[in-house]
């Protein structure tokens, strides 16, 4: 069993399935991986060739529904959820995944004068990859609980209910089958003039430097084709990669673990000045 529905630009969304009396699905093309792109070349004396490079295609959804009950209503309110050119979200969940990918409707035909109209309806996606719609979290520090009964309490030494426990490395598995990218959220502390985080495992560092005061916010993405810093202070948001560092890289998650540490001001973390929040989808090549 699956389901399939639609949100388009307008953020209104119509279910495909289970509703076989105004729609019946025949037929989803494109849930499988996409083809690759290979560069190759060819040498003088070597059987074959040599690989350069590759890529993955982009990715085209095809559609295609009978239309029942009330046909002529029925098939304008999908015109209405698919108007060609514009952006739309597919969202397939069966037994093992629930994804969506984002796309541009390419073409919506149906042929009018047959007795068991049909739509087809195509979507194409620049960025291949299905995305998880569970967001994976992982904090830079944990709280760790430190109240406790039964207690009595020395006026002269207050217990501390709690503390934070600052992480030399955080792990982030990547359970992907590719590398993704990801959004990282500091939130400030006390005033800040540096942040830098790193990835222990391949030495790439992503620096800022800047006059952060105590409650900023600062929300990196890393994620392809949207990358951006942006700073949030007092309600208002402000584009902080003016204060991005020389060599900073927009770290890409790859398969397996990740490792990351952090330094504010100087200084390995261990610190409470800055809490470091990651957050990653899983992307799949096929569902």
């Amino acid at each position: 069993m699956f389901t399939a529905r639609l949100r388009n630009s307008r953020n209104a969304e119509i279910t495909l399935t289970g509703r076989e009396t105004e729609y019946q699905i025949i037929s989803i093309k494109g849930l499988n991986p996409p083809s690759a792109h290979l560069n190759t070349s060819n040498v003088a004396g070597l059987d074959g060739a040599l690989y350069n490079s590759g890529r993955l295609n982009t990715r085209n959804i095809v559609i295609t529904a009978r239309i029942n009950g009330n046909v002529e209503g029925n098939r304008q309110i999908l015109y209405d959820y698919c108007p060609t050119k514009e952006k739309v979200r597919f969202f397939f969940k069966n037994e093992n995944r629930d994804v969506y990918i984002d796309g541009y409707v390419d073409s919506v035909e149906c042929d009018l004068f047959t007795n068991s109209e049909k739509m087809q309806i195509s979507i194409i996606c620049p960025q291949p990859y299905f995305v998880d719609v569970a967001d994976t979290q992982v904090d830079g520090s944990t709280l760790t609980k430190l109240f406790t009964f039964p207690f009595s309490i020395d006026l002269g030494s207050p217990i501390p209910f709690s503390e934070y426990v600052f992480d030399d490395d955080v792990n982030l598995y990547n359970d992907s089958s590719s590398e993704i990218g990801m959004i990282i959220e500091a939130y400030m502390r006390t005033d800040v003039s540096s942040l830098v985080i790193r990835n222990t495992g391949t030495g790439e560092s992503f620096g800022l430097v800047y006059a952060f005061e105590s409650g900023d916010r600062v929300t990196i993405d890393t994620i392809k084709g949207q990358k951006s810093i942006t700073l949030l202070r007092d309600g208002v948001y402000y584009n902080l990669f003016s204060a991005l560092q020389p060599g900073s890289k927009f770290f890409q998650l790859a398969s397996g673990d990740n490792f990351f540490n952090y330094i504010v001001d100087g200084n390995i973390a261990n610190n409470p000045e800055v809490d470091l929040k990651f957050t990653f989808f899983k992307m799949y090549r096929g569902v």
